[in-house]
């Protein structure tokens, strides 16, 4: 009998959120009469020892492996051990780095036998048919692979429009707790689930597949956005309650809100089964605001946007598709309607200069009382967004850059996260002191503007409940009314501190 693993490479960093593409792998081919467990790498040692032992447990396993581009390093170390200690293994590869590699992929790791192409769950069964009952490669859809020293490409698969035969998630096939944690990307050691000693703060649900937009730095494109229905995804929130106990859902879809109609349902039908729930959401700033409304009714505390720029010219750069009087009025109307609102901003976006960098520093500066978090970052550049081509024709990677040879960013460590070290960043215009500067500049805005406004608020929020200043004591009052007074003091220092920075 061949094993099937579905794997995710070692990290520096653990995630406690789950590999998505590989749930949904794992249950359509439970679906379809196969069992597949999955194997979170980070949870165990960087060598893959105790994971490439355990592969060995079955005769000729078929391995299926995905990897951000980040971890890719970690990926090929594991293709490559595993290759040298099963011989016999079948190895397959996906995901977004695979996929738009496909052909460097099986001309740099000839361990590996397959590349799936696109989305997963379909093709994997398919190859999952082909080893157990010996049918030709040749048939299925969406793969490449070698024959004679060629590689192949077969002909694409087109995208499966009814989501719900997918799934990630089954009450009754919950993962391991000690490796691999539940489908949620918080917990606290309080409660149980399934007679585990963890509890989920927030799990996370996701809607749709696909965008619409054709942002350059991005690679979550599609031809078309498709949706779960509207009954498949409450069923599984409600699903998800009953095992968690927990009612903060986090949908992770890259903007929910592009569907304008799809939402309304989905609000109406939250608020008619009484789901009592708290959510937040990826949004567009093109929203409509009377949708906005409707969505604080069924139960949205937060919405997550992605402005990257302040500047026109650059948002036109860039192919946002989106103006800054929008982003504006949909800060105002979310913080209207207390809905929380996250913003996140890039820098040394293609054909930015300083004076467009400004320009996304002053609009936050202004907007600051209504966002509740901002964040900046500076931009990498990925194998399956246009960005890396726009690289290359501007000279910006080195002549003989290559996704499969060793690379680390010679930048300062204050620009890129230590943990994307493996990834290019875009550097065009702007130099590495002018972006550290700026990345200072902005972080003090956030300080001041955002973090000092938003704490404040909520702490006299907090403090002027009757229930509160009933129970106070003639001094208990005169020290939240000197607290505050602090509060209130260093909010404007910080203010002060700014402008004289600026």
């Amino acid at each position: 009998m061949h094993k099937i693993y579905l794997v995710s490479p070692y990290t520096e960093v653990k995630y406690y959120s789950p590999s998505y593409s590989l749930e949904y792998i794992k249950f359509y081919i439970m679906d379809n009469g196969y069992d597949a467990e999955i194997i979170d790498c980070s949870h165990y040692d960087s060598g893959y020892e105790e994971v490439v032992n355990k592969f060995k447990e079955g005769r000729k396993p078929i391995i299926g492996i995905t990897t951000y581009t980040r971890e890719r390093f970690h990926a090929y170390d594991l293709i490559r051990k595993i290759r040298l200690e099963i011989p016999d293994s079948c190895i397959v590869v996906g995901g977004r780095h695979f996929s738009c590699l496909a052909e460097e992929t099986l001309e740099n790791l000839p361990e590996v036998d397959i590349v799936v192409r696109g989305e997963g769950e379909i093709t994997f069964k398919e190859i999952c048919d082909s080893v157990y009952n010996n049918k030709r490669l040749k048939d299925i859809k969406g793969i490449s692979f070698r024959e004679e020293d060629r590689v192949i490409h077969n002909p694409e698969r087109p995208l499966e429009r009814n989501l719900d035969v997918f799934r990630s998630f089954d009450r009754n096939h919950l993962p391991d707790l000690g490796k691999q944690p539940l489908t949620t990307k918080q917990f606290t050691r309080v409660g149980k689930v399934e007679g585990k000693s963890k509890k989920v703060e927030v799990f996370t649900i996701m809607a749709s597949r696909g965008c619409p937009n054709s942002c350059v730095f991005c690679s979550l494109t599609s031809e078309k956005v498709r949706f779960r229905s509207i009954d498949n995804v409450l069923d599984e929130i409600e699903w998800k309650i009953e095992v968690t106990g927990m009612r903060y859902v986090s949908f992770i879809d890259s903007s929910l809100t592009i569907a304008k109609n799809y939402v309304r349902e989905l609000c109406e039908k939250i608020i008619k089964r009484n789901m009592n729930i708290q959510w937040k959401c990826y949004s567009r700033v093109d929203i409509d605001l009377e949708l906005l409304k409707l969505m604080k009714t069924a139960g949205l505390v937060g919405i997550e946007i992605a402005l990257e720029s302040g500047s026109p010219r650059v948002l036109k750069s860039i192919k946002k598709r989106i103006n800054v009087d929008l982003f504006e009025r949909v800060c105002k109307e979310a913080y209207k309607q207390g809905i929380k609102v996250w913003v996140f901003c890039l820098i040394s976006l293609p054909d930015e200069k300083i004076e467009d960098v400004d320009m996304t520093l002053s609009l936050i500066k202004r907007m600051s009382r209504y966002i509740y978090l901002a964040g900046m970052q500076s931009v990498r550049i990925l194998p399956d967004a246009a960005i890396y081509n726009l690289a290359k024709e501007r000279n910006l990677l080195p002549s003989d850059f290559n996704w499969f040879k060793p690379y680390t960013n010679e930048v300062d460590p204050q620009i890129s996260n230590i943990n994307y070290n493996t990834v290019p960043l875009y550097l065009e215009h702007l130099s590495q002191p002018e972006i550290i500067a700026k990345l200072n500049e902005f972080n003090m805005i956030i300080k001041a503007g955002c973090s000092d406004f938003h704490s404040i608020k909520r702490a006299l929020k907090s403090n002027l409940k009757m229930e509160i200043l009933k129970n106070l004591t003639l001094n208990d009052l005169r020290l939240k009314a000197g607290k505050t007074f602090v509060m209130l003091k260093s909010a404007y220092s910080n203010r002060e501190r700014i402008k004289r920075y600026q």
